[in-house]
């Protein structure tokens, strides 16, 4: 996954620097990164050019749809337990594009009475699909807020901001 790659391009080396500051440990979902090799100069500008061409087939789709925005999740549930968030592409993607993105509270919380997995889903659509299902545990979530996300294009921040605004007026 080239999220994944570009993550620990440097060998995990900024994320423990980080963590040295405050004498944390790094948490069992950021194992990728006491894992990671550090990338040659070579690797690393190929790395980059994969990027690049990533983004550009992006921005094609998007000007072809036409669209000024998209309102998305945050995760793949209504909420995530403690300490078990680690489906970052939902927010991830638009940090590899560079898109501007903002996530915001709704207002609304989880209901474990409503907020339930499909009973009538189709057929798991891959193993992680598989896995995600799997690991969404309404009782545990009950009661915690329910995020979502508007993402404009490259340099649109203050577009993204206005955009937002109407989003959270209309949910008041």
């Amino acid at each position: 996954m080239l999220l994944g790659r570009m993550f620990v391009a440097d060998g995990g080396k900024s994320v423990r620097r980080e963590l040295e500051k405050t004498g944390e440990p790094l948490r069992p979902e950021m194992a990728m990164y006491e894992e990671a090799r550090e990338l040659g100069g070579f690797e690393y500008w190929q790395l980059h050019r994969e990027r690049q061409e990533f983004q550009k087939r992006y921005l094609d789709r998007w000007k072809k749809a036409g669209i000024d925005a998209i309102l998305a999740p945050v995760t793949p549930f209504s909420s995530v337990e403690n300490g078990k968030f680690k489906h970052v592409g939902y927010t991830g993607v638009y940090n590899l594009l560079d898109y501007a993105a903002m996530a915001f509270p709704t207002g609304l919380t989880v209901d474990r009475a409503i907020d339930l997995p499909q009973a009538d889903a189709p057929q798991f659509l891959s193993d992680l699909d598989r896995e995600i299902r799997s690991e969404y545990n309404p009782e545990a979530v009950h009661g915690m807020p329910i995020n979502l996300q508007l993402v404009a294009q490259r340099l649109d921040e203050e577009k993204c901001i206005d955009m937002c605004k109407v989003v959270i007026k209309a949910l008041d």
